[in-house]
């Protein structure tokens, strides 16, 4: 439901989304979501589905519209690379924890150049969808059955990450004016 009004945002021009960022995050949803297919997981993984479709919807989408951020520094395909190594670490390590950290390394590393921009830029992006985010982050802090790094990890990246963005959007964090 979050990218509906996100979607509306980029097509009124309010929201500039980095594109390379949602490229990142479809492709480690979908990862994702074809893990837990071949680990026999039910239609829970539809949720995984519908977040890679909309990662990629909201990446082609704005750079369709021309209003996507497509940066080409140096910095921003570190991160990038950084991402990438890390959803292959992720899919070929056979240790459940390190392969958790380089999904939560990827994660970050494809958010890096949305942060960046929206610090940049406060006006790149609208306050909607990353509050619901960041409420859907919160709200899955409370399904976890107990205090275990694998469990508590993900949920919790994801809660900063958005509650982050969030604060930058709504210019609680913000740069110094010189």
């Amino acid at each position: 439901v979050g990218c509906l009004p996100y979607l509306r945002d980029i097509y009124k021009n309010n929201a500039q989304p980095h594109v390379l960022s949602w490229l990142g995050w479809g492709f480690i949803t979908a990862l994702g979501a074809f893990a837990m297919l071949a680990d026999g997981s039910g239609w829970t993984v539809a949720i995984l589905f519908t977040n890679t479709f909309v990662c990629f919807l909201v990446a082609f989408y704005s750079a369709i519209k021309g209003n996507g951020v497509w940066s080409t520094t140096v910095f921003d395909y570190i991160f990038f690379g950084i991402g990438i190594l890390g959803l292959i670490l992720w899919q070929t390590l056979d240790l459940p924890v390190l392969a958790l950290i380089c999904a939560i390394i990827a994660d970050f590393s494809f958010g890096v150049p949305t942060i960046i921009k929206t610090f940049k830029n406060p006006n790149s992006e609208t306050w909607l969808p990353w509050f619901m985010s960041m409420m859907a982050g919160l709200f899955s802090l409370f399904t976890i059955q107990g205090l275990l790094f694998h469990e508590v990890a993900y949920p919790l990246y994801l809660f900063i990450y958005d509650m982050t963005l969030l604060l930058i959007v709504i210019k609680i964090i913000k740069k110094k004016d010189k």
